[in-house]
């Protein structure tokens, strides 16, 4: 008898789980909130990069 209780309810319970993790899943970014041509916060403070001079003394 446990086991065909069991086989009843356990796709049930599996159904809500699912469920419940369907509806509370964070929604999609929209946009980024940046306007054409504006560059990222993170990228704007990077550290510049080491450039190699040319005819420098070797």
């Amino acid at each position: 008898m446990a086991e065909l209780l069991l086989i009843l309810l356990a796709p049930t319970a599996g159904g809500a789980l699912l469920h419940y993790l369907w509806i509370s899943r964070p929604a999609p970014r929209r946009h980024s909130g940046l306007a054409v041509g504006q560059i990222p916060q993170r990228l704007r403070r990077r550290p510049q990069m080491a450039v190699r001079r040319v005819g420098g003394a070797a």
